[in-house]
């Protein structure tokens, strides 16, 4: 696929803008999505910390399964709010034995994990009672005040253990038991609630949780589609994954943005070379960088010093050609942030804030 990068006779020239002016007016810049107002808090990101220990994996499926949405509910449409149907009892299952979350049986009837009695062939071997549902993501899309359509998160296991064995799940079982449970999933909710009627699209993603890579969180591998009218979903494969910032498989997925990275930090430690740390994430969508998240932290500098290291990210930003990626950067001085910015996919242009 081919790639649109910034030349490099034009990489620096208008890199930054503060806050307040006005973004490249000559690109296309992909827009982010607003929060319906007022804005209605839910009590399941409770739920969610329980259920997922860490809070990369967290952010990236929600964020990500933002991303997916994109082609199917254009921000430009829409507003959100999240799980205004799927609350903390409806997906609970603290002892696995109620709730979407929990394992079917006759007093939980819409358990999405199987029975504790039923096999469950990984296609590496066969174990009862597997747990491959986590948890559980929704996104509700609203336009004006009217329900517009959901976007779904089946987080799932990657591997199941029986006896202290771990069983990877094979990716045609697991695709299968993905359909399954989104078809279940989708017909629970248009019964069980009357706003979700067959009239309301309904997308539903799968972020399989990465239990071998230390280099990676996991990521988006299938997405169903459930337009107006239908009763079924049309799915389709999602190579996603979110990488560390530096790493291996960063460099060998990644391979230009990753030299282009190490240029970058390379500029920014050249004024603060001592105490001074650039890492960060990138999100890799089907075999290309989509997204890179870069975190710059130093330790006891004075705000002269950060003010410096600021200016060097400014300037040294354009290193970065790829204008398919979105790019957020932050800069943590002292475990407080001095300052955030983000160039968005299809611009050439950073758009940089500073608290100082």
């Amino acid at each position: 696929m081919r790639r649109n990068r910034i030349l490099p006779s034009v990489a620096l020239a208008g890199v930054l803008v503060l806050s307040g002016c006005q973004a490249d007016s000559t690109t296309a810049v992909q827009a982010e999505y607003e929060a319906a107002q007022p804005f209605v808090n839910s009590d399941t990101p409770a739920k969610h910390v329980g259920l997922l220990n860490s809070e990369d994996v967290r952010f990236e499926a929600e964020r990500g399964l933002m991303d997916l949405s994109r082609q199917y509910f254009p921000p430009s449409d829409v507003t959100f709010r999240t799980h205004t149907f799927l609350d903390f009892d409806e997906l609970d299952a603290t002892d696995g034995s109620r709730g979407l979350l929990g394992t079917l049986r006759d007093d939980n009837p819409n358990g999405l994990n199987p029975n504790n009695n039923e096999s469950f062939d990984t296609g590496n071997g066969v174990v009862q009672g597997a747990i491959i549902l986590v948890d559980v993501y929704e996104v509700d899309w609203y336009r004006a005040d009217s329900l517009a359509g959901i976007s779904l998160s089946l987080v799932v296991n990657d591997s199941v253990t029986q006896n202290g064995e771990s069983h990877k799940i094979g990716d045609e079982q697991l695709r299968s038991y993905i359909e399954v449970t989104s078809n279940k999933l989708v017909t629970y909710m248009r019964e069980r609630f009357n706003e979700v009627s067959s009239r309301i699209p309904i997308l539903v993603a799968a972020y399989e949780l990465d239990s071998g890579d230390a280099a990676s969180n996991g990521g988006y591998v299938m997405e169903g589609w459930y337009p107006q009218g239908s009763t079924g979903g049309k799915f389709t494969a999602v190579k996603e994954t979110t990488l560390t910032v530096p790493s291996s498989a960063f460099t060998e997925q990644a391979g230009q943005l990753a030299q282009e990275f190490n240029t970058f930090k390379d500029d920014v430690r050249s004024v603060l070379a001592d105490n001074t740390f650039v890492t960060g994430t990138c999100r890799m969508l089907n075999g290309e960088p989509s997204r890179l998240d870069l975190t710059i932290t130093t330790h006891g500098k004075m705000l002269s010093e950060v003010m410096a290291a600021a200016q060097k990210v400014e300037s040294s930003f354009g290193t970065f050609t790829d204008t398919d990626v979105e790019y957020h950067v932050t800069i943590i001085n002292n475990d407080q942030p001095y300052a955030m910015g983000r160039r968005m996919a299809r611009s050439t242009t950073l758009e940089f804030v500073s608290a100082a």
